[in-house]
């Protein structure tokens, strides 16, 4: 049996839905969307699930949080990398 790299996302699908909400979000609307809007966008049922996965993808390089406000996350370059199917430089 196959050993799972504890680094492989769990979620891929999940991230990458977030991810693009996130940035058309951003560029439709002028602002970063918040936990709550997020979470709708991508069929999460609680705000708390909706952080926990936002926080894992801070850990994995895909989002930073702004420093502006402490709830609002902005997409890296990793975290368009990803989208864009490649690896970040």
């Amino acid at each position: 049996m196959k050993k799972m790299n504890s680094r492989t996302p769990r979620n891929r699908r999940r991230r990458l839905l977030i991810l693009h909400y996130m940035i058309s979000f951003a560029r439709d609307e002028g602002r970063q969307p918040s936990v709550r809007e997020i979470g709708e966008a991508a069929g999460l049922m609680s705000t708390s699930t909706t952080a926990g996965y936002l926080n894992r993808m801070v850990n994995e390089g895909l989002l930073e949080r702004s420093n502006s406000a402490r709830r609002n996350y902005c997409v890296t370059e990793n975290g368009a990398a990803m989208i864009m199917g490649r690896r970040a430089g």
